[in-house]
């Protein structure tokens, strides 16, 4: 199998678009109740010497995807998404993946979001809003179980086809330029030129050169 499948929403955090330096992951328990999309356009004006608009032009703006999930350590579904030992120690550790900035770079981290084979599209981007709701109590008052609402807002990174995800495992879709072709991608993406048959059918393409400057091309993650 070409892609690495997840049966069940992984995030994966990392300290910046290089792919390179991983602050963990984050397998959820069950998945997301809903998702929702978020996109819209910006009007772009052009402008005359004078100052008055010439013409005005609509722009695609990044998406916004809010994931709706919860987390539970009642024992009615399993052990907690990751190595914690609460619920209140879960959502620390997902707070640190997700919207922590990072002590070296003073960003917040970037995430990737990955489940089965519609996302393995690819949502990258960073958290623009994290917020959980407890909504199950032991008897201490400690709680057992949290409603999370996370919104990811793409990158320009991303969203301008100028991926810089560097990982084999991270779908990227860069710009097609002189003399490129499905072969070149498949050394420099995977180190190794056989996979480029798989791109030729991803992407639709009936040669090995049928590329046209100016194009996106998609790149998707490989199994290891």
């Amino acid at each position: 199998m070409f892609f690495t499948q997840r049966s069940r929403l992984e995030i994966v955090s990392y300290r910046d678009t290089s792919g390179s330096s991983k602050r963990g992951n984050f397998k959820l328990q069950l998945n997301p109740i809903s998702i929702q999309v978020s996109r819209e356009t910006k009007n772009k004006d052009d402008k005359d010497a004078e100052g008055n608009a010439t013409k005005s032009e609509a722009t695609f703006q990044p998406a916004t995807y809010t994931f709706k999930f919860t987390i539970d350590n009642s024992g009615a579904i399993g052990h907690l998404p990751m190595p914690a030992d609460n619920i209140t120690d879960a959502i620390s550790k997902l707070e640190y993946m997700t919207v922590k900035p990072d002590d070296d770079t003073h960003k917040n981290p970037y995430v990737y979001m990955n489940w089965g084979t519609t996302f393995q599209e690819a949502y990258y981007g960073q958290v623009k809003s994290l917020k959980y709701k407890y909504t199950l109590f032991d008897i201490n008052g400690d709680p057992l179980r949290a409603e999370v609402d996370m919104a990811v807002e793409e990158i320009n990174e991303v969203f301008n086809g100028s991926r810089s995800f560097n990982s084999p495992d991270i779908t990227r879709m860069p710009t097609v330029k002189d003399k490129d072709n499905i072969v070149k991608y498949s050394i420099d993406s995977y180190d190794d030129k056989r996979h480029y048959i798989r791109i030729a059918e991803i992407n639709n393409l009936s040669s090995i050169r049928a590329l046209k400057n100016g194009e996106e091309i998609l790149l998707p993650p490989i199994k290891k």
